[in-house]
């Protein structure tokens, strides 16, 4: 796995207003989530269903939640909240002053 630079500073990433971004990067669609707890990275297809994780939202507990059935995953271990078995990929993610990492 290498650090991938995806964005000179965390204020030019394009954030929804649930504080989610779809990006591509080795040739992979992931979500960067401006989470409360800090930078996050995940997969952006749901493992339950299939739905863009892109187009859900972070909870009070730090999980990102999809829109199709709203299943919850944990955005620190990927695991699903219900502990059913689905587990999101997530990959870890930094900020320093050369800018903002994903490693893949």
């Amino acid at each position: 796995m290498d650090w991938y630079k995806v964005a000179d500073s965390l204020a030019s990433i394009p954030f929804n207003e649930k504080k989610i971004a779809l990006i591509k990067l080795e040739g992979k669609e992931m979500c960067l989530v401006n989470s409360p707890l800090g930078l996050r990275a995940c997969a952006n297809r749901c493992p339950h269903a299939g739905g863009n994780l892109s187009e859900g939202f972070i909870d009070s507990r730090n999980h990102i939640v999809c829109y199709v059935h709203y299943y919850r995953f944990s955005l620190d271990t990927g695991r699903d909240a219900l502990n059913e078995g689905y587990f999101l990929k997530t990959y870890p993610a930094k900020v320093n002053d050369e800018g903002v990492f994903v490693k893949v």
